[in-house]
This record gives structure tokens, C-alpha cells and sequence, in this order.
């Protein structure tokens, strides 16, 4: 039987089994904690292999390349605001854009709260696909428009995280430098059931449906981001990240897929042509490239990297040189895996609601602590900046 080395423990949920399948037979269900598992269909299996073929499982030593070089980029139109970082994803785009090509990443979609993967193919499609998600994104549908658009001639930009763009490398390996990718520096993927309980445990408080939602608002600072809410009725809810349920769930790893704590992807060798991060503690070591309006971190790793960072330098784009050493050392996800906490399994039950298994696992104590440590550190910003 095809994938039966996929299991809850091992499979990332890249969905390329789904999108290599030519009969259809292979759809991505929500499994534990709502996590997409494939789930085949008997009847229209033939076992033609296509499956097993593509399936990054077991593949991960062959797909990863040491990075080469590390650099701090950041935009200066407006569109730097609109970005969780630096805008690189943005810069690079654009250049795969104006050359033809289009760009598959994920999109946020309110009010259900699920993250999906879309392919746009001109600049004002770009909009919706910039921000970091913190959840894990359905992609088998992109993944078929983005192979359609491969088999048509043009080349495809992937920007996902590490699993995703392993299963991405398999799918399209006869496409060669048509499918560049980017992966993200990632510390685990949290459970969309978890995020759409939360958002309805915060429309409750609200008395209003959400119309909005960003993981990290950098109205305060990219230095000093916020978990933003917008509701229909008008009402914007700002919140320290340590102090909000669902952000305090994922930083502490209790609520990501259990693939994710055995990630083959936690090191310096990298599965994308490019990995985007944010480029933190850069305040310490180069504080001419921190205005803290953010600035992004792009490691290149093939050659087919170098020239697309350099395509993308244009007169709104600043890409400096950086210590790739001192990157991976203030990435942990480049070094190390997440560790898994006792309390997962609590976090994840659906018998109770978010903010009483998620407090009750990291105590009530902890929003009193995140809170205190995040204005100590906003209110001596200036002093601490020199002394990381």
C-alpha cells in the first residue's frame, strides 16, 4: 500500500502525495489537532508509485545543502510596514514576477482562520500572501495550479516552510531552476483546530466576528511585536505575545505537529535555494541595519540563490552582507529541534476551552512574567540594544 511510512508521528503534511496524484485519490484530512493528514481512496488508487515517489520522507539528506552566505535585507518603500520583517519575501518576488514568473505562498483567510497556499501571477496578488502565518497552510490546490503553471512555461517562486518546500523539491524536480524555493525558518507548525477555537473563544469576549488578524503587528516596533485582533464591530485588541493564548501555546511549542519534534529541517543545511528569517540581535551586532522597522535575514544556498538575490536589487532594496555564523547562532530553528512539552496532549484537548487548557499548562503565572519581561525590555531598549 502506497505511504504506509506516513504516519501522525511522521508526516509534515506537505500535501505533493495529494497534488502528484493523476487519478485523485489522495486527499488531505484533518487528522489530530486538525493537522492535514493524506488519506488515499482505494478505490481510485492504481499504486502507480507517484505518491511514494514524491514523498520527501526518508529523502531529507539528499534534498539539504549547506548555506553559503547570510545578509540583511530591508525595503524602503511602504511596503517594509506592511511586512512582518524586512520585506524580502516581497523584494524577491517581485523580481520573479517582472520576469514573467509567478508566486506561490501562503494567505490568511478570516473569519474561518485557516492558512492556504495561492499562486498569484502579477504584483497586487502579492498583498494577501505577505506576513508571517504562524499555522499550518493547505497546499495541495496550489501545488496542482503551480505545476500547471510550470508545464506552461513559466517559472514558480514557493515560499513555504521547510517540509513544504522538501515535498515542493520532489513534486517539480525535472524543472530545475523554473522552481526556485524559499524556505522559512520555522519552529513548528501550531494546530489550526486550536487557532480556529481560539478566535471564536475571542469573538465570544468581543460580541463581534473577527475581521482581522495579524501574529505580529509592528505598530510598537519590530523589536516589540503584538498579536493584533480587529473585530466587525469595530474593536482592536492588541496583546503582548506572551500574554496571548494562542501565541503563548506556540512559543512554548504545546501545540505543533508531532512530525515537528523530530524535524529532519532544524539545521544550518538548508532544502530551499534560499531560507527568509528575521535577522534578530542584528541591533547589537550591525545597529546601522536596525531602525526597528524591521529587517529581514536571507541565507543563500545553491547558486541558482545568488542570482536571484541579486535580481531583486533594485533602488527601494538594501541587501548587506552578514555574519552567517552569528545568524544561525540567534536562529534556534537553525540549530535545534523544538522540544516537546509534557502538557501537548492538555493543549490539544477540545473538551475545554483554549484559555483554560492553555493557562492551565503554563500557569498563571506566565502572563504576569511575559508581560513584565516585554516592557522592561521596550522601556530600556536604548541600553539594552548595546549590551544583547
Amino acid at each position: 500500500m502506497p505511504l504506509e511510512r506516513c504516519t501522525e508521528a511522521t508526516c509534515s503534511g506537505c500535501g505533493a502525495c495529494a497534488a502528484a496524484c493523476p487519478k485523485d485519490a489522495i486527499a488531505m484530512r484533518p487528522g489530530e489537532g486538525g493537522f492535514p493528514y493524506p488519506c488515499i481512496d482505494p478505490a481510485r488508487c492504481v499504486r502507480c508509485g507517484r505518491c511514494d515517489a514524491v514523498c520527501p520522507l526518508g529523502a531529507e539528506t539528499g534534498l539539504t545543502r549547506p548555506a553559503r552566505s547570510a545578509h540583511a535585507l530591508w525595503l524602503h518603500d511602504a511596503t517594509r510596514a506592511d511586512s512582518t520583517s524586512g520585506g524580502a519575501f516581497t523584494a524577491l518576488a517581485r523580481a520573479v514576477l517582472a520576469k514573467g514568473g509567478a508566486v506561490c505562498a501562503a494567505e490568511l483567510l478570516l473569519p474561518e482562520g485557516r492558512v492556504r497556499h495561492a499562486c498569484v501571477t502579477d504584483e497586487a496578488g502579492l498583498a494577501r500572501l505577505r506576513k508571517s502565518k504562524y499555522l499550518q497552510s493547505e497546499t495541495t490546490p496550489a501545488l496542482r495550479e503551480a505545476l500547471a503553471l510550470l508545464r506552461a512555461g513559466r517559472a514558480v517562486l514557493f515560499v513555504g516552510t521547510p517540509c513544504q518546500v522538501a515535498g515542493w523539491r520532489r513534486l517539480t524536480a525535472s524543472f530545475g531552476d523554473r522552481a526556485p524555493a524559499c524556505d522559512l525558518v520555522c519552529g513548528g507548525v501550531p494546530s489550526p483546530t486550536l487557532f480556529s477555537r481560539y478566535l471564536r473563544e475571542e469573538e465570544s469576549r468581543a460580541g463581534s466576528p473577527i475581521a482581522d488578524y495579524d501574529f505580529r503587528d509592528k505598530r510598537a516596533g519590530w523589536n516589540f511585536p503584538r498579536v493584533r485582533l480587529v473585530f466587525a464591530n469595530g474593536k482592536t485588541v492588541r496583546r503582548i505575545p506572551a500574554c496571548d493564548t494562542f501565541f503563548a501555546a506556540y512559543s512554548k511549542k504545546l501545540s505543533i505537529r508531532q512530525a515537528c519534534y523530530a524535524c529532519p529541517y532544524c539545521t544550518s543545511a538548508r532544502v530551499g535555494d534560499l531560507t527568509l528569517a528575521d535577522c534578530w540581535r542584528v541591533a547589537t551586532t550591525h545597529p546601522q541595519f536596525d531602525d526597528n522597522r524591521g529587517t529581514s535575514l536571507v541565507l543563500c544556498n545553491t547558486e541558482l540563490s545568488a542570482r536571484l538575490l541579486n535580481e531583486s536589487k533594485a533602488v527601494d532594496v538594501v541587501v548587506k552582507d552578514y555574519d552567517l555564523t552569528r545568524a544561525i547562532a540567534t536562529n534556534t530553528p537553525l540549530r535545534a529541534r523544538p522540544p516537546r512539552p509534557r502538557a501537548r496532549e492538555t493543549v490539544l484537548d477540545e473538551t475545554n476551552a483554549p484559555a483554560h487548557t492553555v493557562w492551565g499548562a503554563l500557569g498563571q503565572q506566565a502572563r504576569i512574567r511575559g508581560f513584565a519581561v516585554w516592557w522592561v525590555k521596550r522601556l530600556l531598549w536604548p541600553w539594552l540594544r548595546r549590551r544583547q
